[in-house]
């Protein structure tokens, strides 16, 4: 039986609760946040929240997502991009305003996951953790 992957952190994001996890694999990458989470800090409507579920599932996410153990059931986690996508999405379809107050208070957030990850690492080491997540997020690995 598999280990439970608890979250590293929960943040509040609008007063609500928001849990990021260390990457699946144990990764050097930006915290994954649990999906639902985030849909319920952006203000959805319950149907809304079943709808980008489904959506990110079965669409051109559906490889990104991980469904995981936790001591509290399963969730599905997300990476930093799947993040951006969706508010993207939101704001394009007009379920969230244009501004970016939602996308900050999120980020920061997810600072303090990061500040998690990076626990009892040297300031060098730090930084080539944060260059290294900058990296993978954009897609750089192979450049040195």
């Amino acid at each position: 039986m598999s280990t439970p992957l608890d979250p590293i952190h929960v943040g509040q994001v609008r007063g609500v609760a928001v849990r990021f996890f260390k990457a699946p694999n144990d990764a050097v990458a930006l915290p994954w946040h649990a999906f639902s989470d985030l849909l319920s800090a952006a203000g959805l409507s319950r149907h809304d929240r079943r709808t980008f579920l489904s959506m990110v599932q079965s669409g051109p996410f559906q490889d990104d997502v991980r469904t995981v153990k936790t001591s509290a059931g399963p969730v599905m986690i997300a990476p930093h991009f799947v993040f951006q996508g969706t508010i993207g999405a939101l704001k394009q379809v007009g379920l969230m305003p244009k501004d970016d107050d939602f996308e900050s208070e999120f980020c920061m957030a997810g600072v303090s996951a990061c500040e998690v990850l990076h626990a009892g690492l040297s300031p060098g080491e730090r930084f080539e953790r944060i260059i290294t997540m900058g990296r993978r997020h954009l897609g750089r690995e192979d450049e040195v």
